[in-house]
């Protein structure tokens, strides 16, 4: 441990006690400080960025600089190898991590090789949904993000919707509501139905989140119990959202969506408390 400066303290010359205070505070600060600083940096090490690590970051930056589009098939392996003077395993470890999110994808054959993938919502339902499955969230949680998410949403959607907007939804409901009266309910058009508003606020984010929210909320309601009467319901909202897209009322149709997952939530909670058979299951028998 280094040395600090020690102040010798003359008893008999001190002319107050204040100055004994004073000088006893500075000995203290001084052996905190010098004791803290000496085991700051006590067993830590620079560590170097992995070989592989690097590898990546530069075909990263290849590609966002538009060397490679996608489509486009990287060099050999070989001739990469000799470039970035770097082992095989080096490089396929890299190539693997690359393959892993998304953003290359291989290819067998006379043919094959590595190819750039084309962006794709893949990667993020596959995210949410690990985040899903394993995190322990319930479905209250998913169900309230959902609601203080597209509340907003269906208002950009009633500023921004097309014609064609408004005749993919139009068509989303008279197909549901079709299966619904031949006694086979279709859950996951249903639930589409909210792709379609995120799809009318033509924002590209907004659109692949949400087409991931709702794969992951399928899985949700799969084990939720719902009666044809939550079915029919579900649908009289998507009417009604429909309407008020059509009238261009913003207010009532973010304020339709908070109620919409009021009711949700409702379901979800009889649904522990309560021995209802689910109209979904007699669907798939």
């Amino acid at each position: 441990m280094k040395k600090f400066p020690i102040v010798k303290i003359d008893v008999d010359k001190s002319k107050s006690l204040d100055k004994i205070t004073n000088v006893i505070k500075y000995n203290l600060f001084h052996f905190m400080v010098v004791t803290v600083m000496d085991n700051t940096f006590e067993g830590a090490g620079v560590k170097k960025e992995k070989l592989s690590d690097q590898v990546t970051a530069i075909i990263k930056q290849a590609i966002r600089d538009g060397k490679f589009r996608p489509g486009d098939r990287l060099p050999a392996e070989t001739q990469m190898v000799e470039q970035l003077n770097v082992s095989k395993v080096t490089l396929r470890e890299s190539l693997h991590e690359l393959a892993a999110e998304g953003l290359i994808e291989k290819r067998r054959g006379i043919y094959g090789g590595s190819f750039v993938a084309r962006p794709g919502p893949e990667k993020v339902e596959q995210v949410l949904n690990n985040f899903h499955q394993f995190s322990g969230l319930g479905p209250e949680e998913l169900v309230e993000f959902r609601k203080i998410l597209e509340s907003e949403l269906v208002a950009i959607a009633v500023e921004r919707r097309t014609r064609a907007d408004l005749d993919a939804m139009k068509e989303n409901i008279l197909a549901v509501e079709a299966a619904i009266d031949r006694g086979k309910p279709d859950q996951a058009m249903g639930i589409h139905f909210h792709c379609l508003i995120a799809e009318a606020c033509h924002n590209r984010w907004i659109s692949v989140i949400m087409g991931a929210l709702v794969k992951v909320f399928l899985d949700v309601l799969s084990k939720v119990p719902m009666t044809l009467a939550d079915v029919r319901g579900d649908l009289e909202y998507n009417k009604q959202f429909y309407r008020f897209m059509c009238q261009g009322k913003k207010e009532e149709a973010r304020q339709l969506m908070k109620t919409h997952f009021d009711t949700l939530a409702e379901i979800i909670e009889r649904g522990k408390m309560q021995d209802i058979p689910n109209i979904h299951d007699s669907v798939d028998d």
